[in-house]
C-alpha cells in the first residue's frame, strides 16, 4: 500500500488488537518496504553509478527509521494513541459496541471497508488540494543554491519532500531529477517523504491523538538526517 492507504490499515490493525508500535512500524515501513517502490527506484536510478546505494539505502534506511518511531511510540496504548471518531456511524458502533451474534464475514469487510473510505477520503481530499497547490506555487529551483551545503542540502529536499507531497511509487523519478543533490539529499528525500508529507499530517492528526505528528516528525527528520549523513560520507 501507499503512504495514504497504509493510515486506515494500521489504525484497523491497532483496533483489532495488534500492538500499536507494530502498527505505526507498518504504516512507516509500507511504502518504502514494497515491490513496486522498490521496482520504481531501480528503474529511475538505473544505469547510475548511486544505483545500489539509492536502492538498498531507501530500503535499510526507510526500515530502520519506521523501527525507530514504533520505539518511540512502543509505551503508548491503543487508547492513548488514537483519536476517537465522532458519531455512531457503523465503523465506529463495530468497534466499540460489543456484539454477541456472528455477522458473515463479507458483510463485515465491506462495513470495514466504508467507514474507513468516508473517514479517511474527506482528509485526503484536503490534503491533496494542499500538495497540488504547493506543487504549482512553489519552484523547484529555490533550493539550487543550497544543493552543495552539508546538512543544509539534506533538511532542503526533506522540506520539499514535505512540501510535495508525491506518492511514493513515483517519487523516485522526481528525485532523481535533482541531479545538482549528492547520495544524501536524494536519499533523503525518498525517505522522509513517505513518512511525512503534508497530506499525511492531515491524515495523522485525523487519525491519532495529539503529540503523535510532533512524534513522528522528530524522529524521522533525526535518523533520515544521520542516517543521509552516513551515506552521503560513504559513497559521496
Amino acid at each position: 500500500v501507499c503512504e495514504c492507504g497504509s493510515v486506515p490499515v494500521a489504525r484497523r490493525l491497532i483496533v483489532k488488537g495488534l500492538m500499536p508500535s507494530a502498527a505505526v512500524t507498518f504504516m512507516l515501513a509500507a511504502p518504502v518496504l514494497n515491490p513496486i517502490v522498490i521496482a520504481s527506484t531501480a528503474v529511475a536510478y538505473r544505469g547510475r553509478d548511486i544505483f545500489w546505494p539509492m536502492v538498498l539505502g531507501r530500503a535499510g534506511l526507510g526500515f530502520l527509521v519506521a523501527m525507530a518511531v514504533g520505539y518511540a511510540v512502543s509505551d503508548e496504548s491503543k487508547e492513548k494513541l488514537l483519536r476517537r471518531r465522532s458519531g455512531r456511524s457503523r465503523g465506529v458502533v463495530r468497534e466499540h459496541d460489543h456484539h454477541h451474534e456472528p455477522e458473515p464475514k463479507s458483510r463485515a469487510f465491506f462495513g470495514h471497508l466504508s467507514s474507513d473510505f468516508v473517514f479517511m477520503g474527506r482528509f485526503l481530499v484536503i490534503g491533496a488540494m494542499v500538495a497540488a497547490a504547493l506543487q504549482t506555487f512553489v519552484p523547484q529551483s529555490i533550493i539550487g543554491g543550497v544543493a552543495n551545503t552539508p546538512v543544509i542540502n539534506i533538511l532542503a529536499m526533506m522540506a520539499l519532500a514535505f512540501l510535495l507531497s508525491l506518492c511514493s511509487e513515483s517519487d523516485a523519478f522526481v528525485a532523481a531529477s535533482f541531479v545538482q543533490f549528492g547520495v544524501g539529499g536524494q536519499l533523503a528525500f525518498l525517505v522522509f517523504g513517505p513518512m511525512v508529507d503534508t497530506k499525511l499530517g492531515i491524515l495523522y492528526g485525523a487519525t491519532f491523538r495529539q503529540g503523535f505528528f510532533r512524534t513522528v516528525v522528530v524522529v524521522v527528520t533525526a535518523c533520515t538526517l544521520v542516517g543521509c549523513l552516513w551515506l552521503e560520507v560513504l559513497f559521496g
